[in-house]
């Protein structure tokens, strides 16, 4: 059957198709500007943020492209460097909507469905999530809604020259931003491509042509760039064809991608919430058109189109949860969240296409009803778009309403605070390196701290190779503290608790201690107490700040519980306001109780058990299968310890069935119980 596409009904040049489109294009860029954050936050943010100031090397595969355009961006002579680097992605989102309202129109929709389309789309939370901070997903759909528009005009006028190499170019362009994403759509976008695949062929030495360099180019610099060694480079140098495919494979993120302890049961549960973002980041409203315009295109016999978008829609949802292997838990939720906005686009495109269809059916219902009142349609269409469009920003306008954030910039003061001159500071996770590396190395504060990575990791200056084996890295460690005479601090990497010095609690920050070997106390500044009270008291607005907020109450909480084995009782009294907060909170209170299990003895069993009642209470749902199973493993700890051997078992049991890791110690007490003498 001969391929065909319905033809819009007036000319995507006329006038009010030009101001439909501008239209779609500001409307989101307004929304998009009123609510970016003017300082870093978390997710990647701060890390995307050093690699466009800096023209650096950002995480694997690279993103250059990415990094280009945030940087220029962070040229402009206005505003801070955060709050340019996420206007970068506003652009980049509100042309993506502009992508979608012409596809819209392509697929037959006229001007106001394919503007409700690409409002709707661009107001959804988690496309507007991702257009207000440094992150690559915006560019992504900008991406392919553009090679998109190009299959669908390329179908409609193949004999037009320019398109396919057009759309090769912006093909390659797009693997030097997130392939995996991308890679995962190209079934569809050739399927999409088909009908034209006569004139395609003809011309396939220009499409290579356009495509290579178009690929190549942004890599080779990505290497260039490392060889600079700027202040953000990931991995440092790419000296070989075999690390530049690690880098771009993302090779080092395997043990990311893939948990142990996942199983299909996890992944029918991302399918379970996948499944409902679908059908209410459009609005219930917006996706029941949806569901008519994929209606309309099977009924109109538009096999490929529908075709290709499932192909497409299924690849970035149900394909990428059968690769990956995630566990479904509080913060992979977010990890997840952006993958799929190519997914909601898509849903957009027919929601215009059913919309377009009642519209069409409108004047002779309503003069059946009412007597030829045909002006109505359009007054009814743009009361319904509008309506829809205004719905979808109040209901993901909190969520995402970021222009007073500062949870990371609240962070960083009270770490730069606490850190006296000269000092050295070692970061681990991103949630540390991202925040306290944006305000040293782009705004310049505290200029004169030096941050390193433990793992060899982020920084351009560094140690050691990231490459190097654990007992190398702390050799080189111990060497790096034994000849500075500066003070040395780090977060919460486990390494620097390892190479045999003493360590100095300041509640949020631990100090190495030359020439000793044990643990001691400092008081906490009044502006660190002020912090865990505002950590244990007041919400958080999203998955990242209540993940990095647990983990710094956790740390903060191992603070907490020396002070109460050390008996101090003017530090005590000091402290009692935090920890009457802390034993109304699950992480601190595991954190304290960890502490008096290590170091406590039958006098702290008690207060052990005490807070283990009330941490089990105070359970919710950012609790990992980790730490659950952590909890559990406590738990039974404790029972062995008191000679309850049996209780201690199930409770072990219990933690490796809530996390069967390898890296769960409730498998090691389950081992060292069954070989004890008289256990079968």
């Amino acid at each position: 059957m001969r391929f065909t596409l319905p033809s819009p009904r007036r000319s995507t040049g006329d006038v009010s198709g030009a101001l439909a489109f501008a239209a779609a294009l500001i409307g989101p860029l307004v929304l998009y500007v009123l609510t970016l954050p003017r300082t870093v936050v978390l997710e990647d943010d701060g890390l995307f943020l050093m690699a466009g100031a800096s023209l650096g090397v950002a995480h694997p595969p690279g993103y250059p492209l990415y990094t280009a355009i945030c940087h220029l961006f962070m040229q402009l002579p206005f505003g801070t460097p955060a709050f340019l680097g996420h206007l970068s992605s506003a652009v980049l989102g509100a042309l993506a909507c502009g992508a979608v309202y012409v596809c819209a129109r392509l697929l037959g929709a006229s001007n106001t469905p394919a503007l409700t389309a690409a409002w709707l789309f661009g107001a959804s939370e988690h496309v507007w999530s991702q257009a207000i901070i440094a992150e690559v997903y915006t560019l992504n759909a900008l991406l392919f809604f553009v090679i998109y528009t190009l299959i669908l005009y390329g179908v409609r006028q193949p004999d037009r020259a320019w398109v396919w190499p057009t759309t090769a170019v912006v093909y390659g362009l797009s693997l030097t931003n997130h392939w995996p994403l991308m890679l995962l759509a190209t079934p569809g976008l050739v399927l999409a491509a088909v009908p034209a695949w006569r004139a395609i062929f003809r011309r396939w030495p220009w499409l290579l042509a356009g495509f290579l360099p178009s690929v190549g180019l942004p890599y080779a610099w990505l290497v260039w760039r490392s060889w600079q060694n700027p202040f953000f480079n990931f991995y440092g140098p790419i000296d070989t064809l075999q690390e530049l495919w690690f880098y771009i494979s993302r090779s080092g993120y395997s043990h990311v991608d893939a948990s142990p302890s996942a199983g299909w049961g996890d992944r029918l549960q991302f399918l379970q919430w996948l499944g409902h973002e679908v059908v209410w980041q459009v609005t219930l409203p917006g996706f029941l058109l949806a569901a008519v315009g994929l209606w309309v295109l099977l009924h109109r016999r538009q096999w490929v189109v529908v075709g290709s978008g499932l192909l497409v829609f299924l690849g970035n949802s149900v394909g990428l949860i059968a690769l990956l292997s995630f566990d479904f838990e509080h913060l992979q939720v977010a990890v997840f969240r952006p993958y799929s906005l190519v997914c909601y686009g898509l849903t957009a495109l027919w929601l215009a296409v059913g919309f377009h269809f009642l519209l069409d059916r409108l004047p002779g219902w309503l003069s059946f009803a009412l007597g030829r009142p045909v002006w109505l349609q359009s007054f009814v269409a743009v009361l319904v778009g509008a309506g829809l469009a205004a719905f979808c920003v109040q209901a993901h306008w909190q969520s995402n309403d970021r222009a007073g954030s500062n949870f990371a910039e609240r962070y960083a003061e009270v770490m730069f605070d606490s850190l006296p001159q000269d000092a050295v500071l070692f970061t681990y996770a991103d949630t540390d390196s991202g925040p306290l590396g944006y305000y040293r190395f782009v705004e310049n504060r505290r200029p004169d701290l030096t941050l390193f990575n433990t793992q060899g990791l982020v920084f351009g200056h560094r140690l050691y190779d990231w490459r190097l084996s654990e007992e190398r890295k702390r050799d080189a460690l111990r060497t790096f503290v034994n000849k500075t005479e500066r003070p040395v601090f780090f977060t919460n990497a486990k390494i620097m608790s390892t190479l045999g010095f003493g360590v100095r609690y300041h509640g949020f920050v631990k100090e190495i201690v030359r020439n000793e070997t044990t643990v001691k106390l400092t008081v906490v500044q009044s502006q660190g107490e002020r912090y865990i009270e505002e950590l244990l008291s007041h919400p958080f607005q999203d998955r990242w700040e209540q993940q990095r907020r647990n983990q710094l109450i956790y740390g903060f909480g191992t603070y907490l519980g020396l002070a109460v084995l050390s008996g101090h009782a003017t530090l005590l009294k000091r402290l009692q306001r935090p920890l009457a907060l802390a034993e109304q909170n699950f992480y601190s209170l595991t954190s304290m109780t960890e502490v008096l299990l290590e170091h406590g003895n039958t006098s702290h069993y008690a207060q052990i058990e005490e807070w283990l009642e009330k941490a089990a209470r105070l359970q919710d749902e950012t609790l990992s299968k980790e730490r659950l199973a952590r909890f559990l493993y406590m738990r039974g700890f404790l029972h062995h310890r008191m000679g309850e051997t049996e209780a201690a078992e199930a409770l072990f049991e219990a933690s490796r069935a809530a996390y069967p890791h390898p890296e769960n110690a409730a498998i090691n007490a389950l081992q060292q119980l069954h070989a004890a003498p008289g256990n079968p």
